[in-house]
């Protein structure tokens, strides 16, 4: 299966795109899937540690068992003023 993944900020500017594709058996959890994203995109590898998935637009575990169905984001930390 092909997961997409929006990125946004930091992680869009390490791949110089808005999204990703990665193949992976479903369900995958985010622990093999930031592995599989490292493989495939080795420039993201300094950011993942610091960003999170969100699924059908809510933050989620790295537990949480991601299917064909969702709606992928990785987010990475931002700041405001």
């Amino acid at each position: 299966m092909t997961l997409k993944i929006k990125l946004f900020a930091a992680a869009a500017q390490a791949i110089d795109s808005d999204h990703v594709r990665v193949a992976c058996a479903t369900p995958v959890t985010i622990p093999a899937l930031k592995l599989l994203l490292i493989e495939q995109h080795p420039s993201l590898e300094t950011i993942l540690p610091y960003c999170r998935f969100a699924v059908d637009h809510e933050f989620i575990s790295d537990d949480y068992a991601i299917t064909a169905d969702h709606e992928l984001a990785l987010i990475p930390p931002v700041s405001g003023g």
